[in-house]
């Protein structure tokens, strides 16, 4: 259990023992039975606490645009973030490819369109948008120059690989 985990909980058993305190010496069965009842729950709460599983910090990987997208293929690891971002003076808009791949997304900005993932997402300039990916795939984007012309300029067909796996590759 984290330290941070230990240190709520025994602030809240004091909280809750400076409360009984405060009690009537009438009222103190009731107290006491109240008290028994925190520190029970506390104490099953402790095992599950326990069980958390040790995450691997999370590296942010940057995929720069300009005129065009560098670099073009990028390898990361499961809960790795990649942000696009948008070095340009003009807006730019991003579109997955493969939008059947959105279930291996786990977090994001800039993706979402009322609480539902997007496989489209503008960047404005010198803004970025990102997402982790929770499960190994292989993602392909386009990045449009305009967005608003779809049949206008945009980057070649780029790639994202996700694996368990931590790669040197970048």
């Amino acid at each position: 259990m984290s330290e941070e985990i230990q240190q709520r909980i025994l602030s809240m058993l004091r909280r809750f023992v400076s409360r009984i305190h405060q009690f009537r010496s009438g009222d103190r069965r009731d107290a006491q039975r109240n008290g028994l009842t925190a520190v029970l729950v506390c104490l099953a709460l402790i095992p599950g606490c326990a069980n958390q599983p040790v995450t691997q910090p999370v590296r942010t990987h940057d995929i720069q645009i300009r005129e065009h997208v560098s670099p073009q293929d990028l390898y990361v690891t499961t809960g790795d973030e990649v942000r696009w971002q948008n070095l340009r003076t003009d807006p730019v808009k991003v579109g997955l490819l493969s939008h059947h791949h959105l279930d291996l997304v786990s977090c994001g900005k800039g993706f979402t369109r009322l609480g539902m993932v997007d496989d489209t997402a503008t960047i404005p300039p010198m803004g970025y948008v990102s997402l982790c990916f929770s499960r190994p795939g292989i993602v392909q984007y386009n990045v449009w120059l305009n967005p608003a012309d779809p049949r206008g300029r945009m980057t070649p067909t780029a790639r994202i690989e996700a694996s368990n796996l931590s790669t040197g590759r970048k």
